[in-house]
């Protein structure tokens, strides 16, 4: 049985005006962020008039947020918490892991219209958090909870909600770096790169 995907691919249809010009602004905020893509920019990339651009899309934000909706991130948060709770944590995180890592080196791009558009627009920046990261740091918590409790391990829940946001920024340290500044590689082997980190948290020998 094919695993379901978790994080961010993008799949845009290439038979539409409409998607063309998603296509084409991925790539334009991808590289000069959200104010510095102008729609000028936008509609040559797309091969379109700055009017049949504004037809589609009366604003940049809303071709931002349409980008994101295409990512469908509340969709992959779901099947994450139901697919993980049959997972045990270690395995759990190391899915998370290995899933963020792998669509980081596959398509950067995503990573970095996601960290520009919450950091420019506000509004999207809590949206984000609310429908999507809130949750995720949710899921890892109840993992470390669990984890730690299998371990016999008498640790505070606080202690799993710090492991938690320790071990998610293990995970936004490689998109920064590799994705938005772009100063170290990309992770070319998700799989052990994913497990190296967990294993600082929960060593596999003691798994």
């Amino acid at each position: 049985m094919k695993e379901p995907e978790f994080f961010p691919k993008l799949r845009l249809r290439a038979d539409d005006r409409r998607s063309q010009i998603l296509a084409a602004a991925l790539d334009v905020f991808a590289e000069l962020g959200f104010h510095g893509a102008r729609t000028r920019d936008l509609a040559e990339r797309a091969g379109v008039s700055e009017a049949l651009l504004f037809r589609h899309f009366a604003t940049k934000e809303d071709l931002i947020r349409a980008i994101l909706e295409s990512v469908e991130f509340e969709e992959r948060i779901g099947m994450m918490e139901q697919h993980f709770a049959a997972l045990s944590p270690r395995e759990a995180l190391c899915r998370i892991a290995e899933y963020s890592l792998t669509a980081l080196r596959d398509d950067p791009r995503v990573f970095r219209v996601v960290f520009f558009g919450v950091l420019e627009v506000p509004e999207l920046a809590g949206e984000f958090y609310r429908k999507f990261l809130s949750r995720l740091l949710a899921l890892e918590t109840r993992l470390f909870e669990r984890a730690f409790a299998e371990r016999g391990a008498k640790r505070a829940a606080k202690d799993a909600a710090i492991a938690a946001r320790s071990f998610h920024g293990s995970l936004l340290f490689y998109q920064m770096t590799g994705a938005i500044v772009r100063i170290e590689p990309l992770p070319q082997e998700p799989q052990q790169r994913a497990e190296a980190i967990v294993n600082l948290y929960l060593p596999a020998e003691a798994a």
